[in-house]
């Protein structure tokens, strides 16, 4: 019992410690999309 408390709580917070990045993954993504739109282009930035 004791195990599986731990591992769900290590599961917790790696969940919510990767939160972040996971956002700013899509905002750089969402930007890339906008900046080809407007100037043209086949990569990041």
């Amino acid at each position: 019992m004791l195990h599986r408390l731990a591992l769900a709580l290590a599961l917790l917070t790696l969940t919510t410690a990767c939160v972040p990045v996971v956002i700013g993954g899509a905002a750089a993504i969402g930007a890339d999309t906008i900046a080809e739109d407007r100037n043209g282009g086949d990569g990041l930035f």
